[in-house]
């Protein structure tokens, strides 16, 4: 990651790391990425679409498209599963682990960047 503000651990980020050791002891998980709420919640396309309907429903429409788009909901659904609501203009650094996992599964288009973290507009 980019910035120190983006490189961070599932392991450091109390509300993520959390969903771990809910998981325990059946599992041996050693990061959220293998935690099957996060495939099931941050990566599967049919999840993510009705989200994005969600999405558009309450913001309307956007410019992003395909993995863009996937990329953007799942980071959505990350915060929306670990920490809940957090506000209009609230912004979290998400683990690089599962920034790194969902960039991997929806991958920007040749040519393009990602974006990182932002400082909200206000």
């Amino acid at each position: 990651m980019p910035t120190t503000d983006e490189n961070v651990c599932c392991m450091e980020v109390e509300q993520v790391w959390q969903k771990v050791v809910d998981q325990r002891p059946e599992s041996h998980m050693k990061c959220v990425t293998e935690h099957p709420g996060f495939q099931s919640t941050c990566l599967d396309v049919w999840v993510l679409e009705t989200a994005y309907y969600a999405y558009r429903q309450q913001y309307g429409t956007d410019n992003q498209r395909g993995k863009e788009k996937f990329r953007y909901i799942a980071y959505r659904q990350l915060v929306r599963w670990c920490w809940g609501y957090l506000g209009k203009h609230v912004r979290v650094a998400l683990p690089s682990c599962a920034v790194n996992k969902i960039r991997n599964t929806f991958p920007a288009d040749f040519g393009s960047s990602y974006t990182g973290l932002k400082p909200p507009s206000l």
